[in-house]
């Protein structure tokens, strides 16, 4: 009787082990024992994560580099100074190592829903699924921006010029309303003082 009393609370103390799973705020912040992946199948995440940031990056990185003995990686853009963001893309070395976490966890909890379940929540969910856009989609968006960018400056200039013909034109009316101002308007300053200056030695001559 104690001998099955026993069994029962150890059974209990292992399915209550194995229903911890670690919270995670991304996948960015996993880890894995580096140990307990194949050494090919390291190789192979380390091509993919270095291909990844060299397409986010457009071609054009700062640091770009990953260790496959500790499973590592340096991935900045030179365009910004700044990492692209792997955690939301397949191929990267975040996802991988989500993934492997994952179906380590659902493993370990086998024959126990509750601890599949977190297994779900806590960490598959943080998995990216999408895939990496490719190069020639990258450079649509970058066009597509250019020509919105393009667009926009043009029809600012065209309000400007719009405007500034408004206020010629307003300007025009109002210097044509009164005769004495009009020299003074619409001549350059230098000409009006000039002229102001002439006058003045055509008085001095009466």
């Amino acid at each position: 009787m104690r001998s099955s009393a026993i069994f029962v609370a150890i059974a209990a103390t292992a399915v209550s082990a194995q229903g911890t799973v670690p919270t995670y705020k991304s996948s960015l912040n996993m880890t894995i024992d580096p140990n307990t992946v194949a050494q090919q199948q390291r190789a192979v995440w380390c091509q993919g994560q270095t291909n990844t940031c060299q397409v986010l990056c457009d071609n054009n990185t700062d640091q770009n580099d990953c260790n496959q003995a500790q499973l590592t990686f340096d991935c900045t853009c030179a365009s910004n100074n700044s990492a692209p963001g792997l955690q939301y893309y397949t191929q990267t070395l975040p996802t991988f190592i989500c993934q492997q976490l994952f179906s380590s966890c659902i493993q370990s909890n086998a024959g126990n829903a509750d601890g599949q379940d977190e297994c779900k929540s806590k960490i598959q969910k943080l998995c990216a699924t999408q895939n990496p856009p490719t190069i020639a989609e990258i450079s649509k968006q970058a066009e597509a921006s250019t020509a919105a960018a393009t667009t926009a400056s043009t029809s600012s200039a065209g309000h400007a010029s719009t405007t500034s013909a408004e206020q010629s034109a307003s300007s025009s009316a109002s210097s044509t309303s009164s005769k004495g101002a009009a020299a003074a308007t619409m001549a350059p300053a230098g000409a009006g003082v000039f002229a102001m200056a002439a006058a003045g030695l055509a008085a001095y001559a009466l």
